[in-house]
């Protein structure tokens, strides 16, 4: 796991500045489809050299596999970025309570199609990669679409304007502004404790399921049901709660459903229990936490909204994922069981309601928090 997240890791550098540079000279009304485009190209690459190799074997040519790991990992969460920091530009704080969670909709339904069709036996890998490309252009017509909505919004001028102050400012604003470093933190904390939980998904399932497709199947199943969770929680649930409650209360949803998930998990260590605790994680992240954290960068400057947002929804996530990896293949290497795993990462979870409460404290109209 930490060679594979130091590969994402990796893959997420060399997608940022390459990005900060088309902020730093055009509007999101350019450098978003620009940046779709070249999503769409590589995964058309992806789709060719998957189809050449053609049966693939990881013992054989590990290189082949981890460069896809890091690459489409990379990806994964280079793509969702754009969506919301085009989001943000354009809403204010009380209109993303209102809509960030049906805005989310779309990517949960995405995610319900997939988690099913990787079940579909006998499909070419090669073909999943062409049907993202495709997905990644209807994205892109999408995009298009909203542009006469967003101008109701913003104006023209918010189209036009373009986060100025050089390459690197996206780091000066993290290192400088408190409220980016604690989003930070709070972002590669989001990453560590996810890591446990995959840490644990991977024994389990590795000692109780003997086969790849028992296993893959398995993995479909938890994205499948947690993403059906989540589509649910959104439709009827998000977009009435948000106006109603504190960001900290949103935004601890998560690692409080984590801390309880964890003590379940060191009472009963099991690959159905992992199941129900992802499921049940998946459907706090994406139906109260994720938009409770969208709704934080409304206020903040353009610089931040674009440079700073892209930092941390990649790079800093990942480096949680990696420093997570790192401290879960550690405590195991110790020898320490279950129960003292869970309490070490129970820690962190704390510490990420704490950075959670720091970010509510100081969301604007909400310092009594």
């Amino acid at each position: 796991m930490p060679a594979l997240y130091g590969l994402t890791l990796l893959a997420t550098v060399l997608l940022i500045v390459p990005f900060w540079s088309l902020a730093n000279r055009m509007p999101s009304r350019r450098f978003v489809p620009i940046a779709l485009h070249i999503g769409t190209a590589a995964l058309l690459a992806l789709a060719v050299g998957l189809s050449t190799i053609g049966e693939y074997s990881w013992s054989e040519q590990p290189w082949i596999g981890q460069a896809f790991w890091g690459g489409f990992s990379a990806l994964n969460v280079a793509v969702p970025a754009l969506v919301w920091i085009h989001a943000v530009e354009h809403f204010g704080k009380q209109q993303a309570k209102r809509m960030f969670g049906l805005i989310a909709v779309g990517g949960t339904l995405g995610a319900v199609v997939g988690s099913y069709g990787s079940k579909v036996q006998g499909l070419p890998v090669w073909s999943f990669a062409v049907i993202s490309a495709g997905l990644l252009q209807v994205a892109y017509v999408a995009f298009m679409c909203s542009r006469k909505y967003c101008l109701q919004l913003g104006g023209s001028d918010v189209e036009r304007q373009v986060a100025k102050g050089g390459i690197l400012q996206g780091l000066r604003i993290v290192v400088r502004e408190r409220r980016a470093l604690q989003i930070s933190v709070y972002m590669m904390l989001v990453g560590f404790v996810a890591t446990a939980f995959e840490a644990a998904q991977t024994e389990l399932i590795g000692a109780e399921i003997d086969l790849a497709w028992e296993q893959k199947s398995f993995l479909a199943d938890v994205g499948l049901y947690g993403n059906g969770l989540v589509l649910a929680l959104q439709v009827f649930c998000t977009g009435q709660l948000m106006p109603r409650l504190r960001a900290f209360t949103l935004l601890s949803s998560l690692p409080v459903v984590s801390i309880i998930g964890l003590i379940l998990y060191s009472l009963a260590p099991s690959a159905g229990v992992i199941f129900v605790l992802q499921v049940a994680r998946r459907g706090a992240n994406y139906a109260f936490e994720k938009p409770a954290r969208e709704v934080l960068y409304t206020p903040l400057d353009l610089a931040t909204k674009h440079k700073v947002k892209f930092l941390l929804d990649t790079f800093a996530l990942r480096l949680g994922d990696l420093s997570g990896a790192l401290v879960q293949v550690w405590l195991r290497e110790l020898g320490l069981g279950v129960g003292a795993i869970v309490a070490v990462t129970i820690v962190f979870a704390a510490a990420w309601i704490g950075v959670a409460w720091l970010l509510g404290r100081g969301a604007p109209g909400e310092a009594s928090t």
